[in-house]
């Protein structure tokens, strides 16, 4: 596990369970499927998390040597975020960890569909 400050409870696939859980936005955007309580604690309410803040974990891990091959952009909804600060915060990954395998993130379809090529 990392020594990052989550807000917790923090949800991720079970094919990412090596990966650097990297939480991007706290909660969902959507948070209104019926069938899902994962994101409904007052904790977890939708916010983008400052880039600042996703660069100096970034450097931090980089600082203390911290083996990371993957990357999994939580919270409920990565890709909600505007392709500007999606950018920015691929290349920050890329900087502090450019040999990386893969970076996944949960995604709701009107999100994606909402991005241009």
């Amino acid at each position: 596990m990392y020594p990052l400050n989550y807000i917790e409870p923090v949800f991720r696939p079970p094919s990412e369970w090596k990966s650097l859980i990297l939480q991007v936005t706290n909660g969902c955007s959507w948070n209104k499927c019926t069938f899902c309580d994962m994101y409904k604690d007052e904790q977890k309410r939708f916010k983008p998390k400052a880039i600042e803040e996703i660069e100096a974990e970034l450097k931090y891990l980089t600082q203390n040597n911290f083996p990371v091959t993957r990357v999994f952009l939580a919270d409920g909804d990565a890709v909600s975020l505007s392709m500007k600060r999606l950018k920015e915060i691929m290349q920050l990954i890329n900087k502090y960890f450019p040999n990386l395998q893969r970076v996944s993130s949960y995604c709701l379809p009107r999100n994606l569909l909402n991005k241009s090529i």
